[in-house]
């Protein structure tokens, strides 16, 4: 950077001090002698006084040592033309012309113009790395989400493998059925895994089947309740994320009671999709505060990654209820 800054500096002087129209040695050596205190304030300002006053904001010690350092330009100046010019080159009479305010007053020029190329320089860095910043965060905000939602698939097949098996042990003419269910939802797990949205039709049609596939398992389905209302065509949603909430309700639902009940209910409305889960629980045993949440603490954090700001999750437990509302901005 500095030598490009000292190359057009010399350029320059060699126009000014050319007196004739022709180069010159003589004009080489006076812009050269003209340039060492220049080139002597610059190079202090720039690794002196920049990173260790100005950087950490000590702006009385800048501004004195600055003060100070011009003050130097005319003996350095002076020293230049009077007795370095004599000793390398004794064959040329030179003498500086200019006077000491003329002096100081380049030398403040050549500080500005320098420092407003350092500045421009850590503007431009300071810019490459905030989009580096940038860039990182993205990289580890995808693929952190590749991972949150790679850890839906386990407990989906895990519990949808139970339901099967146990149905293949009572030798059920449901199996069929069921396994081509399931082949359909694992295709779509896989189909939609790596997408950022997908349609919420398609993604209300598994969820249906989830909830029919797990509704098989139980000796008294008609205690799960499932409804859907709204227009969801045209609408998009990140995918597999309702269903962490909605195995939720199956994982920890107690259905022994007359009166227990598993409630799923989806409602689009104008500007926001809701999800309202509601299942009874155990009553001696409170399993849901027993569970460890991972599946709960992985939904929050995509909701956090994917709806920041966009979405509210309230979730109540009571002794025998467990109660979960999620809006969502999907307009």
């Amino acid at each position: 950077m500095y030598l490009g800054f000292w190359a057009v500096s010399f350029s320059a002087g060699l126009e000014v001090f050319s007196r004739t129209g022709d180069i010159r040695t003589i004009d080489v050596i006076y812009t050269l002698l003209f340039n060492l205190p220049m080139v002597f304030i610059v190079s202090v300002h720039s690794f002196h006084l920049l990173p260790n006053y100005l950087a950490k904001s000590n702006f009385w010690a800048y501004g004195i040592t600055l003060l100070c350092l011009l003050g130097t330009v005319f003996p350095i100046y002076n020293f230049s033309f009077l007795i370095l010019a004599d000793w390398l080159f004794p064959g040329y009479y030179l003498v500086g012309i200019y006077e000491p305010l003329e002096v100081i007053g380049f030398g403040a020029l050549y500080l500005v113009l320098s420092s407003s190329l350092e500045f421009g320089h850590s503007w431009f860095e300071s810019l490459q790395a905030k989009s580096k910043i940038v860039e990182l965060e993205s990289e580890k905000r995808v693929s952190e989400l590749k991972a949150l939602r790679a850890q839906v698939n386990p407990h989906f097949l895990f519990n949808s493998l139970n339901t099967i098996y146990s149905e293949a042990l009572k030798k059920s003419d449901k199996a069929p059925s069921l396994i081509l269910k399931l082949s359909d939802m694992l295709r779509y797990v896989v189909d939609k895994m790596e997408q950022e949205q997908v349609s919420l039709e398609e993604e209300i049609e598994y969820l249906t089947h989830f909830v029919d596939l797990h509704k098989e398992r139980l000796n008294e389905a008609e205690k799960v309740h499932f409804s859907t209302e709204g227009n969801f065509s045209g609408k998009h949603i990140a995918p597999l994320l309702l269903i962490i909430f909605v195995e939720n309700c199956f994982k920890h639902a107690d259905l022994t009671d007359d009166d227990a009940r598993i409630t799923i209910h989806i409602k689009q409305g104008e500007k926001e999709l809701t999800l309202h889960c509601k299942n009874s629980v155990y009553k001696k045993e409170n399993r849901m505060a027993e569970s460890s949440g991972t599946g709960i603490q992985n939904a929050k954090r995509r909701l956090d990654l994917v709806y920041d700001g966009k979405y509210s999750l309230d979730i109540n437990q009571h002794k025998s209820l467990y109660e979960l509302t999620l809006k969502l901005g999907i307009g």
